[in-house]
C-alpha cells in the first residue's frame, strides 16, 4: 500500500518547512500505527508518502480504508490532510527491512492514479479478497499494465460509508488509464539526472542552484523547468532568450515563456539558439522502465 497526500507543495508553501514537515511526520505516525492495527507495517516514507506491507489483501484494504476515514475526521499538527491510496497484491524481493519489485511500483502507479480520498486497486487485489469486501470494490478504470499480456481492471474501494460522495460510473465512456511511460533522462556534459514519480521537478539554468547547471551567457540564471505532472513530461521555458527543442525525428520548436509536452528523444537548447556541436545541448531520453521503480 502507497499513500500519498495531496498538495503538499502547496502546503509546504503556506506553511513553511517547519510547520510542514510536522504535518507530514504526523500524518506518517498515525498510517504506522493504523497499519500496525491490521497486522502491517510502515516500511518507509517515500518523500510524502508511506510504503506499508499487509499479510493479506484483507488486512490492506480495512487497512487503507481505516487510514482515509481517520484523516477524513481528524487534523494532522492542526491541518487537514487528504491522501490518494493505491493497493497492489503481489510477491516482493526483501532487503534490509525494505522491499521492492513490480508489486511495490504498480501499487505507486495506482496511487498517482487515484483522486483525493481514493483508494484504487488492481484485479489481482480483487481476486484474493473475501466475498464482504469484494462488495465494497467496484470496476471503475481498465489499464494497460507494464508487461501485462492484456488489460487488466482496476477496482476502487469504497471506504466512505456515505453513497451520495460516490460519482456514477458511465459505461460508455472511454475510462481507460495512462500507461507508465518511464522516466526521463536528462544527460548534459557527462551529467545525468532523472525525472520520475520521485523526482518530478528539474531546474535547467545558469545559476550553480540548478539542477542542471549551463554555463552560458545567453542562458538565463533560471532558465527552463522540465516537470512530471501525472504520467506526462513537460518543458517549460521560463527565459529572456527561449529555448530550441529539438526532437530526433527532425522537428525543432522555438519556446519562449511557454511549455510543450517531452516526447519521445531529442535536445534542449537553452538561450534561444541551435548551437553547432550536441555537446552544448541538454539530452532528453526516455528510461522505458517503470516511471515508478524503487
Amino acid at each position: 500500500m502507497f499513500a500519498d497526500m495531496v498538495g503538499s507543495t502547496q502546503m509546504y508553501s503556506v506553511l513553511g518547512n517547519l510547520a510542514g514537515r510536522a504535518v507530514v511526520e504526523a500524518y506518517l505516525h498515525r498510517s504506522a500505527i493504523v497499519a500496525a492495527e491490521h497486522s502491517g507495517r510502515l516500511i518507509k516514507a517515500v518523500g510524502d508518502a508511506c510504503l506499508c506491507t499487509f499479510p493479506s489483501a484483507d488486512e490492506a484494504v480495512h487497512g487503507a480504508s481505516a487510514l482515509q476515514q481517520y484523516t477524513a475526521a481528524h487534523r494532522f499538527a492542526g491541518e487537514r490532510v487528504r491522501l490518494h491510496i493505491g493497493l497492489h497484491y503481489g510477491e516482493v524481493m526483501e532487503e534490509g527491512g525494505d522491499v521492492f519489485g513490480d508489486t511495490v511500483n504498480l501499487a505507486a502507479y495506482l496511487t498517482d492514479m487515484a483522486s483525493p480520498e481514493q483508494i484504487l486497486t488492481s484485479e489481482a487485489t480483487f481476486q484474493v479478497l473475501s466475498d464482504p469486501l469484494k462488495a465494497v470494490c467496484r470496476p471503475i478504470f481498465r489499464a494497460r499494465v507494464k508487461d501485462a499480456a492484456r488489460e487488466t481492471v482496476i477496482y476502487q474501494v469504497l471506504w466512505d460509508r456515505d453513497s451520495t460522495s460516490v460519482t456514477d460510473i458511465n459505461f460508455d465512456g472511454q475510462r481507460l488509464l495512462p500507461v507508465d511511460p518511464g522516466a526521463l533522462v536528462l544527460t548534459y556534459r557527462g551529467q545525468r539526472v532523472t525525472v520520475d514519480h520521485f523526482r518530478y521537478r528539474v531546474l535547467i539554468g545558469r545559476a550553480p542552484h540548478c539542477d542542471v547547471v549551463v554555463s552560458d551567457r545567453f542562458v538565463s540564471r533560471e532558465h527552463a523547468v522540465v516537470r512530471l505532472e501525472g504520467t506526462q513530461f513537460y518543458l517549460m521555458d521560463r527565459s529572456v532568450n527561449g529555448t530550441v527543442l529539438e526532437f530526433e525525428d527532425g522537428g525543432t520548436v522555438h519556446l519562449l515563456r511557454r511549455e510543450i509536452p517531452l516526447e519521445a528523444s531529442g535536445w534542449i537548447w537553452p538561450g534561444g539558439k541551435r548551437g553547432t556541436s550536441l555537446e552544448e545541448a541538454v539530452r532528453f531520453d526516455r528510461d522505458r522502465r517503470s516511471l515508478y521503480r524503487l
